[in-house]
């Protein structure tokens, strides 16, 4: 019997939702039955649980459910054999934004920075990590089911956005130029699994999908923001395209098929 997998993210779950299209048409997708629940932007955080259910306080929100769900206005939990969360506030935008004013004993950009431990630097990301929607969500669902918990960051942003002059500049470019950001995605890394794990298990961003440690390789960004929202121009860089979605259902299938 096929796994009955609850999708909940920002719009971030448009990639997973658009790859798994594109496995099931290629008959190469895992054994699971997802159903999806998704609202853009911050929208989530007008989800709350009644009575084993998580339910939109908005009327906008109620109908984002309903047009990626099938029909569903609330999820409710004790339906879900799992539960997979993307996106959510957990992005590596946060550990880019410390890196400006900090540097961790190892990176070479240190200069003008305070300089911390790096099992300082981890532990004050993982409290930061551990305020985000997505461990809210996680905790909410842990406190109501027993069943396993999955999560996926936000892609990390395209790798031209280092350079344009179109989006806004966390400090990529900066960061790949000192050569630090092998070691900032790594430190992301371990310090989102130490948020997660009293609530579920961190799947990382497929390997084959970064460049530098810190950008998503631009053939996954390709055409995102037209197939996402109908809209041209190429100047999305953080969301990313149905092979995108693709690398994280095979990055999830050891996971799913435990």
């Amino acid at each position: 019997m096929s796994l009955r997998l609850c999708v909940i993210g920002n719009s971030h779950i448009a990639a997973l939702k658009l790859g798994w299209e594109a496995a099931k048409a290629k008959g190469v997708q895992p054994d699971v039955r997802p159903t999806f629940f998704g609202a853009p932007r911050d929208g989530m955080r007008h989800v709350a649980l009644s009575n084993g259910c998580l339910i939109p306080g908005r009327k906008d929100i109620v109908e984002f459910f309903k047009l990626i769900s099938g029909g569903q206005d609330r999820i409710r939990l004790s339906d879900y054999d799992a539960f997979l969360l993307t996106g959510l506030n957990i992005s590596s935008k946060r550990i880019l934004r410390l890196y400006k004013t900090h540097a961790w004993v190892g990176l070479n950009g240190t200069a003008g920075k305070v300089v911390v431990h790096p099992a300082f630097a981890q532990d004050f990301l993982a409290e930061r990590y551990a305020e985000t929607r997505m461990i809210d969500l996680a905790s909410q669902i842990r406190a109501t089911v027993q069943a396993p918990i999955l999560t996926v960051a936000e892609p990390h942003w395209a790798e031209w956005a280092r350079t344009s002059r179109e989006v806004a500049n966390f400090g990529w470019g900066a960061a790949v130029a000192a050569g630090d950001g092998a070691a900032i995605g790594h430190l992301f890394h371990r310090a989102v699994e130490a948020a997660v794990a009293p609530y579920g298990t961190y799947v990382r961003q497929p390997e084959d999908t970064v460049l530098d440690g810190i950008l998503t390789r631009a053939e996954y960004n390709k055409d995102a923001s037209k197939l996402i929202t109908g809209e041209g121009g190429g100047t999305d860089a953080s969301h990313m395209n149905a092979a995108y979605g693709e690398r994280v259902w095979s990055a999830l299938a050891p996971a799913l098929s435990a």
